[in-house]
């Protein structure tokens, strides 16, 4: 065979083939548009390795159709992912040539999806964490991928959820570190790490935890608990070591405060500039500066338009009427109320204690009594809790100690909210002298700081009378018993008075006379009954008054006359002593001379320097000379204090010292007593003071 004979054979067979190759994808879109499947299949595989990406897309969709017999959606998927493989090879006249049969890089993407679409409907007939990741990870153009990235990731979090240790966890993290479970796994990573690794609530747990894991958000609680923990005594000291031992613990600022508070029991320049050189270190410096100056200045509610606020001494306004009700500063702090809530604020009108109480008392030595809906409790200057509020009925502390009852029995605490005494009273009062009166078991009885019982609960109703002796009430009569060990002595009185300078009135039988603080008789009960005994026979200083046979006299504590009995009626024991005859009103001293004569329609002892007596129906108030000081013009005359009486006109009321001289006038209608050193003055909406130390009277100065 020559040559050219050669080429047209090798010509004529590659033409041939060709032409064959064509033919058999032909035949196999040709065959599936008929449903030929069995032909088609056949088709396809023979074209495999001439049209790769075709025929393995012919393939895909007889295994992913379900009306033939080849059924199988993982081929299916097998040849989808080869034919679009392939898909980029081809040439692009191979490309436009079948397009007539819809095959293009479009249909590849749709059936691939509608493969991987009845793939995912296989795996939630049987879902796991795994298949649900298999799937995500095989079929990464899944319309259904992100669903199944969220079951999958939902599966994995439950199991951690589970087994709820910080492992499982830092596990399900790593695994899946872009899950919309990421925060929440976190949490409880970081959550179960901070409570494994603390579960001895230690304050070395909580630092080694602090130490090792830097970068737990619970860090920050951990710091918490080490504060807690260090200072649960509450006490100065404590806050002061955990300042020094802890300084980066995130509570310091906290620390400072609270110590700072703590210390400030009486709040004056003294402890602060105490405070100041104790605690050099104080980080708030111009704080201390400016309470210093705060501390000095004395400032006093007063009422504006329906609210209050505070002024000075002058009137001027300091802090502007803004709270429904108000008390005066102890202690640097006083309570305010505002929307129905009681707090406590600073001189400054910064709020030291929210307003979260039903209602507050004022501070005293550090601690407060304040209420929550029903029930009482205490709190410090820094508003922490002493004492919870628990209880039904509290009392004030004295001696250290204060009473409370919780459900139906009283017991008492001490200043840093210990119980000191258990709760087994049906009653309980104050300490005083180291004894506080308790009932138990419906008797009454006198118990020590400890407890224990210094008078035994013997009786229905007593009060303690001296150191060593009990009044005990009885339905008419009193007996004076003596206690002294076991044994208990009585003597039947009717009545008994107050001790005063180690003598007290005793009634016995209309008669009267006195006992020392032993309950020891030292003046036998020789003298008469008279109305008002009780109150006017009872000793003033070294003397009493007494009557024998209808008439008044003065006796000294041994009962030695220093005034006769001569007189019908006779005042109070005092400096000068009023005295009636022929029906008018004079004076006496303790001499039983004559120092103002008989010449009033009534007289009171004197009182503060002065004596009030009574001019036909008008009152005032006379000297010692007798001579006028408060004019004989009012309606009433009464003593306010050792310098100041309160007087009346009508309906209104004024004060004037002792002197003579009006400091308020005539034109309140209500004068009180609020403050050791103050009067409040009502006048109709308005509230003013009288300042006692200068006489003053103080009112707001409103713009």
């Amino acid at each position: 065979m020559s040559s050219l004979q050669v080429k047209i054979l090798v010509l004529f067979i590659v033409c041939a083939f060709t032409t064959a190759k064509a033919g058999s994808i032909d035949d196999a879109f040709k065959a599936l548009s008929q449903f030929n499947y069995f032909e088609a299949k056949k088709q396809f595989e023979k074209s495999v390795k001439s049209h790769e990406s075709a025929a393995n897309y012919g393939l895909a969709v007889i295994y992913f159709r379900t009306d033939n017999p080849f059924h199988q959606l993982d081929s299916a998927y097998v040849k989808i992912v080869r034919s679009e493989r392939a898909y980029g090879s081809m040439k692009d006249k191979q490309k436009e040539a079948l397009k007539k049969y819809q095959f293009d890089y479009a249909a590849i993407e749709r059936l691939r999806k509608d493969i991987s679409s009845g793939l995912y409907r296989l795996v939630l007939k049987n879902p796991s964490e795994e298949a649900y990741d298999v799937f995500q990870k095989n079929n990464p153009w899944a319309d259904e991928r992100s669903m199944a990235i969220y079951s999958r990731d939902s599966i994995g979090y439950q199991k951690a959820k589970n087994a709820n240790t910080s492992a499982a966890f830092d596990l399900f993290l790593k695994k899946y570190p872009e899950s919309d479970f990421k925060k929440e796994a976190l949490n409880n990573f970081y959550r179960l790490q901070y409570k494994e690794n603390t579960d001895g609530k230690t304050i070395s747990s909580f630092l080694s935890f602090e130490k090792q894991f830097p970068e737990n958000p619970y860090v920050a609680d951990a710091q918490d608990q080490v504060y807690n923990l260090s200072t649960a005594r509450n006490q100065v000291t404590d806050y002061d070591l955990f300042i020094k031992t802890y300084p980066k613990n995130r509570n310091v600022e906290n620390a400072w405060r609270k110590l700072y508070q703590l210390y400030m029991s009486d709040y004056s320049v003294e402890r602060l500039e105490k405070f100041q050189t104790e605690y050099p270190n104080y980080p708030y410096k111009d704080e201390i500066t400016k309470d210093k100056k705060l501390s000095s200045q004395q400032i006093i509610p007063y009422k504006h338009a329906g609210q209050f606020g505070w002024m000075d001494l002058n009137g001027n306004i300091v802090i502007p009427a803004q709270y429904s009700s108000v008390g005066f500063f102890k202690e640097g702090l006083a309570w305010a109320e505002k929307s129905g809530k009681y707090g406590f604020i600073n001189k400054a009108n910064e709020v030291v204690v929210p307003f979260k109480f039903s209602s507050a008392n004022d501070f005293d030595k550090g601690r407060a009594i304040v209420q929550v809906d029903d029930l009482f409790g205490i709190i410090d200057r820094s508003g922490a809790y002493i004492v919870e509020p628990q209880y039904k009925d509290i009392g004030q502390f004295s001696e250290g100690l204060i009473y409370a009852i919780k459900d139906s029995l009283y017991g008492y605490f001490d200043g840093l909210g210990y119980p000191r005494i258990p709760e087994q009273y049906e009653e309980a009062f104050s300490f005083s002298g180291g004894m506080a009166k308790v009932t138990f078991k419906g008797l009454e009885g006198y118990i020590d700081a400890f407890g224990s019982f210094k008078v035994k609960p013997l009786f229905e109703s007593i009060n303690l009378f001296g150191d060593s002796a009990i009044v005990i009430e009885g339905d008419e009569f009193a007996k004076l018993a003596t206690f002294q060990g076991n044994e208990i002595k009585t003597i039947p009185i009717e009545v008994i008075g107050s001790l005063v300078s180690d003598r007290a009135l005793v009634i016995s039988d209309d008669k009267i006379g006195y006992v020392n603080k032993k309950g020891q008789t030292v003046i036998p009960a020789t003298y008469d009954y008279f109305t008002n005994a009780r109150s006017e026979g009872e000793f003033v200083g070294m003397y009493a008054k007494v009557s024998k046979a209808n008439k008044f006299g003065i006796i000294d504590r041994f009962g030695k006359p220093v005034i006769p009995f001569t007189y019908s009626k006779l005042g109070a024991v005092s400096s000068l002593i009023a005295f009636e005859k022929s029906g008018k009103w004079g004076y006496i001293d303790l001499q039983n001379k004559v120092v103002v004569p008989p010449m009033y329609e009534t007289a009171e002892s004197f009182k503060s320097g002065l004596g009030i007596v009574q001019l036909l129906t008008l009152k005032g108030a006379i000297d010692a000379k007798g001579e006028t000081v408060i004019p004989l013009e009012h309606t009433t005359v009464k003593p306010l204090d050792e310098s100041h009486f309160l007087v009346s006109l009508g309906a209104f009321y004024g004060i004037y010292t002792n002197k003579g001289k009006l400091v308020v006038p005539l034109e309140y209608a209500n004068i009180r007593k609020v403050q050791d050193d103050f009067y409040i003055l009502t006048k109709g909406t308005e509230l003013h003071y009288f300042y006692v130390p200068e006489n003053k009277l103080i009112k707001p100065i409103l713009e």
